[in-house]
């Protein structure tokens, strides 16, 4: 009776030690990821970001939602437009593309590809701004997806290549294996459906209505509008258009400049504005609700409409306009 007693004891303290060894090295284990701020694992990147607008920025697995693939080129006659709404277009040197915001509400990021270029669309309402980007890094077509996170209330972004993160406003690699790179920014304007139909009457439509695996379904096909909002308020809804807080950012690699709309929208257009050796040249439409920056020669310079406090965010040094 007793060497069965001694037996159990014995395999119990094994079991028992098993068990300790078990906890040990998935805590180990567990440390380690947690030192590795930019581990790409499956449908996650493991990084230091923020996980709710306004929410304090700690490490975490940061969920990865598909872009949205497959748009599709339309004749505008095909598709019934808001002349309010918003749109995000772009002027090709052949072509010129309206992308309604409302496709874009549900996903934030757009793969967009015509003929051997491809581009990257983005849309993040929190701060109010569309931006497009070259889609190709270094020279090879990746693709990009929406990330769950958050840097300064601002849009991150995946690449399918490297699985770097990247964020809307800076263009910048925040961490992976590209960190510190920028993407290449696209001259793009965005504006009213109004506005940008009569600048570019025979102007195509990109689409893609099959929209179920969004990110924010509920977002899906809602006719966007600016509306203002500031961290700590919830999630922008759709509002009449107000540009309290809206502007256009500029960045020029020395010189980092934002145009308050208020302030644009009381002078005549373009307004000219030089400073250092930069001459740009500021486009605006106030029905429209719309900015652009062009060079003395007629090139559009890739500019960014934004909230000024997330601009601010990014380029602390940024010069304001004043008249």
């Amino acid at each position: 009776m007793r060497n069965k007693i001694m037996t159990t004891v014995k395999k119990l303290k094994l079991i028992f030690l098993m068990m300790l060894f078990v906890v040990a090295f998935a805590s180990c284990k567990q440390n380690k990821t947690n030192n590795d701020t930019s581990k790409a694992e499956g449908d996650y990147v493991r990084l230091f970001a923020q996980d709710r607008p306004s929410g304090q920025p700690f490490v975490f697995n940061m969920p990865i939602d598909k872009g949205l693939d497959n748009l599709v080129l339309t004749d505008s006659g095909n598709e019934e437009l808001d002349s309010n709404e918003l749109v995000l277009g772009i002027s090709l040197a052949n072509s010129h593309i309206a992308v309604p915001i409302k496709y874009l509400s549900g996903f934030e990021v757009a793969n967009l590809v015509i003929g051997d270029d491809n581009f990257l669309l983005t849309y993040c309402p929190l701060v109010g701004s569309a931006r497009v980007f070259n889609g190709k890094i270094n020279g090879t077509k990746s693709g990009f997806d929406f990330g769950r996170g958050l840097k300064d209330n601002n849009l991150l972004i995946i690449d399918r290549e490297t699985k770097s993160v990247w964020n809307q406003l800076s263009g910048k690699a925040i961490e992976g294996k590209l960190k510190g790179k920028h993407l290449s920014p696209v001259a793009s304007i965005q504006s009213t459906w109004g506005f940008w139909k009569a600048k570019y009457p025979t102007t195509k439509v990109a689409i893609n209505k099959d929209t179920s695996n969004a990110a924010f379904p509920e977002e899906v096909l809602q006719k966007r509008y600016y509306n203002t909002w500031m961290p700590g308020k919830k999630r922008p809804n759709n509002s009449e258009h107000q540009i309290q807080n809206l502007g256009l950012g500029i960045d020029l690699g020395s010189l980092a400049i934002f145009f308050p709309l208020e302030t644009l929208f009381e002078g005549n257009s373009p307004l000219i504005y030089k400073q250092k050796n930069e001459e740009v040249y500021v486009h605006f439409d106030s029905s429209g609700l719309t900015a652009w920056a062009e060079d003395k020669k007629g090139g559009m310079i890739p500019s960014t409409i934004v909230y000024d406090w997330a601009w601010n965010n990014f380029y602390p040094n940024t010069i304001v306009f004043k008249k």
